[in-house]
């Protein structure tokens, strides 16, 4: 009876340690790593542009897009953009060593190319707020390369789209939010993400204007597979696409970016998707 009971309770041990077993693999199987790629070769570009079709993203828009990619590509140094999509080593891909052999003869950055993915599904009360000193750049760059040309209504969208929110007396990061929230509501700015694309807003707080601006941007795709993000990493630096598994590694992955942090009575930066404080739950 004795060994009888031992070997029921062995099995049990091995049953145990099996099931255990199944559930560590399938939960690596289940948590993919990150991947990113600089779309520099044909097929991780043409991977990409076929989800933003999907999503509505006319040919117009994507050839634009390549061909910003392909003024901007040549001027990095070899060996510095990956080779199709990659695993993401960190929390961000680091660019901070990033050799350019001339430079670009115009510069293309975030906020451009998430407009310009994002154009057919947004729209706003075209008033924007001329004082936006952070925007200065950019308007001046539509007015003058021709690469990057607007039409009129075209600019007001953009202006208005991505204007600073002045904070007024909001001192709290809750007050930040509502404040943000309110400022888009009163541009009447709509996004249409019934096919799953989303603009994602990185606001970073001046305490020199009392402001808040779009520090960074890019635009969220919903795939087969879990998410796309689009963007152009900065104004010097490539265009990228990343693969996530969910909304909270695109947060850690935003967040971990060196250049949204200055002084210490900067409160932190915000993260929005379309209109409203991106959910990562």
């Amino acid at each position: 009876m004795k060994n009888k009971t031992k070997k029921i309770i062995a099995l049990l041990s091995l049953c145990t340690i099996a099931l255990v077993n199944f559930i560590g693999c399938n939960s690596e199987a289940e948590s993919k790593d990150i991947l990113y790629s600089n779309m520099k070769d044909k097929e991780s570009r043409q991977e990409v542009f076929t989800e933003l079709k999907k999503h509505d993203v006319s040919d117009y828009q994507l050839n634009k897009l390549s061909q910003w990619m392909d003024d901007f590509n040549p001027y990095v140094a070899d060996g510095h953009l990956s080779n199709g999509f990659e695993k993401m080593k960190g929390d961000l891909v680091d660019y901070s060593n990033l050799e350019l052999k001339d430079m670009p003869s115009y510069y293309v950055n975030c906020r451009l190319t998430s407009f310009m993915i994002m154009r057919n599904a947004l729209n706003t009360n075209c008033k924007p707020d001329d004082s936006d000193t952070y925007l200065m750049l950019d308007l001046d760059a539509v007015d003058t390369d021709k690469q990057i040309a607007m039409t009129k209504e075209d600019k007001l969208q953009y202006a208005t789209l991505f204007n600073w929110v002045k904070l007024g007396n909001a001192k709290t990061l809750t007050q930040h939010i509502r404040r943000i929230e309110s400022a888009l509501k009163e541009r009447d700015v709509y996004i249409d993400n019934s096919k799953g694309m989303s603009l994602i807003n990185v606001y970073i707080h001046s305490t020199f204007d009392n402001a808040r601006f779009v520090g960074h941007t890019g635009v969220l795709v919903q795939t087969d597979d879990g998410l796309l993000f689009v963007e152009k990493y900065g104004p010097d630096t490539p265009f990228q696409a990343t693969k996530f598994n969910n909304r909270s590694e695109l947060k850690k992955y935003l967040l971990a970016r060196p250049d949204l942090y200055g002084e210490k009575t900067e409160l932190a930066p915000i993260i929005t998707e379309n209109t409203k404080v991106m959910k990562t739950k």
